[in-house]
């Protein structure tokens, strides 16, 4: 049993080790925003939003783009169908018509997936500066602005935060905080010069080197898109960079059901086993051997009298680490209340992890109503 004590002793100091030393990053960048100074000059920009089956969604998305605090003829919207089955096509139809800004409307034709959709989008852009969102989210009225001062300045690829609606309930508390990881994890590891996560909810990049690297990758994958661009600018050594400011956030949907949120987190891990980035693969499986270990943590502390405070420090040490991290992102959006459920949240989510990396080895899913 001793030795069992060891392992479990020393993957929880190399979790609470990586941890802290992400937070360490995380804490730099959001400081180093203060001295963030802006500049007087307009980029062209070219914004890409890929649709499918979003009629509940894509309106309050471009009622965002109509109080951007940018020059409308500076940038242009492009919505690109990928085979609709509802009325989105009429509500942007009927958005268009009423709308000043430069908003197209084009559809896929027999491809399909949001790749194709964003590479069909890129390639009939005007302009050099390309910018995605999601068709369920709210971009902030200086988010083209942010992004036009940011590429003065020598990027290639220009990453920003995200964070669900505010709603209520425990699943979206649940949804909050493992954002907030996300997002601790993306930002930290970015200002250490070393970004291995993105998300095309709040993402730019010039046309020129998305072509230098040819393109997305050709995974058969429903998500990805955005982590593997990543990889390839990395490898082409292109310039990243990270724009963590509130005025910078956008603003996304949650899940409001058990079965969509399972789905929407098998979709995203279904991507998992193409990673070839050995920071990411190292953060992903740190964070599944350390969830499996509290597993253990759990039954040991029930069946095992000798070693009992010794396994209660291990976990205690784990959601030490990880409510500094969460205290760090929360603090920064503003959402601090999410942490109430800190305790309940951490107490379950090893199950959570180690569930969802076994039914995604052999489990489909839906997503917009197409199965995987």
């Amino acid at each position: 049993m001793i030795y069992i004590i060891i392992i479990i002793a020393l993957i929880t100091i190399i979790y609470f080790c990586s941890i802290g030393w992400i937070s360490y990053g995380f804490n730099r960048i959001r400081s180093g925003t203060n001295n963030w100074k802006e500049e007087s000059s307009e980029t062209k920009i070219s914004i890409i939003i890929a649709v499918r089956n979003e009629e509940h969604n894509i309106l309050n998305c471009l009622k965002s783009f109509q109080k951007i605090d940018y020059n409308i003829e500076n940038f242009e919207i492009i919505i690109v169908n990928d085979h609709s089955i509802d009325s989105t096509k009429l509500v942007v139809d009927n958005f268009i018509f009423d709308s000043e800004l430069d908003i197209k409307l084009i559809d896929l034709s027999d491809k399909t997936s949001k790749k194709e959709a964003l590479k069909y989008g890129i390639e009939e852009a005007k302009y050099e500066i390309i910018a995605t969102t999601d068709a369920d989210c709210v971009v902030p009225k200086n988010w083209v602005k942010n992004i036009s001062v940011k590429f003065s300045d020598q990027t290639d690829m220009l990453i920003g935060p995200i964070v669900f609606k505010n709603a209520k309930g425990f699943l979206f508390a649940f949804q909050q905080l493992d954002m907030f990881a996300m997002q601790g994890l993306s930002f930290g590891i970015l200002n250490l010069k070393k970004p291995i996560l993105n998300n095309a909810a709040n993402l730019a990049y010039s046309k020129k080197s998305f072509n230098d690297v040819n393109g997305f990758d050709s995974f058969s994958t429903p998500s990805g898109d955005d982590v593997f661009l990543l990889e390839k600018f990395k490898f082409k050594r292109k310039t990243i960079k990270g724009l963590l400011k509130t005025d910078f956030i956008v603003e996304t949907n949650s899940e409001t059901t058990l079965f969509g949120f399972i789905n929407q987190r098998l979709r995203w891990s279904s991507k998992s086993k193409y990673y070839t980035d050995k920071l990411l693969l190292f953060f992903s499986v740190i964070v599944l051997i350390q969830n499996i270990t509290l597993l253990f943590i759990y039954f040991g502390m029930l069946l095992v009298e000798n070693y009992k405070i010794i396994l209660i420090i291990l976990l205690l040490s784990k959601w030490l680490i990880d409510f500094i991290l969460l205290f760090l992102v929360a603090s920064f959006f503003k959402r601090k209340r999410a942490l109430i459920y800190f305790i309940p949240i951490q107490a379950i989510y090893p199950i959570y992890i180690v569930g969802i990396w076994i039914f995604s080895m052999s489990k489909k899913f839906e997503w917009k109503g197409r199965t995987f």
